[in-house]
């Protein structure tokens, strides 16, 4: 197996046209990326948001203060509340022309005078929010959110189990509350246009689907000579394709690894959270991408042409889905039909490296991981089920 390995390792570097889509492409639009949004959020992320809250009672509720409390790293408030009626609030999310030449004047100028989002308050867990057409503060707001009402629904919970229970979970929610604020809720990096990066890098292991199929089809006795050669040898097919597999793999996270290099020593950008950990989760991304192609080259008894489109369909619409191509998508699928990004391979990935930002190595994080790795084994193991369907009698 190790010569087969040998000899797949140099067939893939004498492929020129792979090593530019999985090395050089990625590079030259990392670099695009870089200048395009490199300066965009530093000139607003300390910018205080200014958001409408309504509802009865809403000024002594637990989350204002939360939202009160809220800070960047040089002290300014991070957001601005204004009580007001769910009417006025909807009407200052929708601003005629007029108002809104006057909102751009006066953000030139510093100042704020349009909200950027309405917090809606119904109970103590029941808090809901409308937000602008807005990139910048989307993922923020949403993230202060669904934070509060995770901790408000488990304190509830806690409640119901007992004195006891209640404590624990107090004692529990207190202390990520404290995180939560000295953090100002937005992680290590706040800038929302870090997630193109985190596509790019979605896309570089996603690459590496291409290779494995390529490289899977090549040993397939209906497409080459050479796998008519393995199909009448002695040699399992399977012990060609775990080579190919390992192989693909090697090659791939050089090429990952050059990226995030290039990403983060040169460029100098901040993904969040510690690279070690990025670094890991690169890796499964990298392997379920090959999964990926290992299962398209293994779809019935299709030419390479159709199979390659299929997994072109299956990387574009994915990337799109992710947001590579503009960022609310995800947050727009993610409302509508959560269950899409949960098997969108590349939103899993994304999905991985938000959680890492914003909140850590934490349980988001671990639910990417694992299906992550559900994701790549049933890749795999459909595979080879496929795989072991298809005969070859007549060739």
């Amino acid at each position: 197996m190790g010569r087969i390995y040998k000899f797949y390792i140099k067939k893939i570097l004498r492929t020129k046209g792979m090593l530019f889509w999985s090395l050089a492409f990625p590079l030259m639009l990392g670099t695009m990326f870089y200048f395009a949004f490199g300066n965009i959020y530093g000139q607003q992320e300390s910018k205080t948001m200014k958001v409408a809250v309504v509802g009865e009672n809403a000024k002594d509720h637990a989350f204002v203060k939360v939202l009160q409390d809220l800070t960047y790293e040089n002290g300014k408030k991070m957001i601005e509340i204004v009580f007001t009626s769910e009417d006025e609030a909807k009407h200052l999310l929708t601003p005629t022309d007029q108002e809104k030449a006057e909102n751009k004047k006066n953000a030139e100028e510093g100042k704020t005078s349009s909200i950027i989002g309405m917090i809606k308050i119904q109970g103590e867990t029941d808090v809901s929010l409308t937000i602008a057409e807005n990139d910048l503060y989307q993922s923020i707001l949403s993230g202060i959110v669904s934070s509060y009402r995770q901790k408000a629904e488990f304190m509830a919970d806690s409640m119901a189990r007992g004195e006891e229970a209640f404590q624990a979970a107090a004692k529990s929610v207190s202390q990520d509350m404290e995180y939560v604020v000295s953090a100002g809720m937005a992680g290590e990096n706040k800038d929302p246009y870090i997630a193109y990066f985190y596509n790019l890098i979605a896309m570089v292991c996603m690459l590496g689907s291409t290779m494995a199929m390529e490289m899977t089809i090549s040993i397939q006795p209906n497409e080459t000579n050479t796998g008519l050669r393995i199909g009448a040898s002695g040699v399992g097919r399977l012990k060609y394709e775990a080579a190919i597999v390992l192989a693909v793999f090697t090659i791939q996270l050089i090429c990952v690894g050059v990226t995030l290099f290039y990403l983060i020593g040169i460029l100098k950008l901040r993904f969040g959270g510690e690279v070690p950990m990025i670094c890991v989760t690169t890796v499964a991304g990298t392997l379920m991408g090959i999964a990926l192609g290992y299962l398209v080259a293994h779809i019935g008894h299709f030419k390479y042409s159709t199979k390659s489109t299929i997994l072109t369909i299956i990387t574009l619409a994915g990337g799109a889905i992710s947001g590579l191509y503009a960022i609310q998508l995800k947050a727009v699928i993610e409302a509508k039909s959560p269950i899409i990004n949960r098997i969108n391979p590349m939103s899993v990935i994304t999905d991985a490296f938000y959680s890492l930002n914003i909140f850590g190595v934490g349980e988001r994080y671990y639910r990417a991981m694992i299906t992550m790795g559900a994701l790549t084994a049933a890749l795999f193991i459909i595979g080879a089920i496929l795989g072991r369907r298809n005969q070859y009698e007549s060739l």
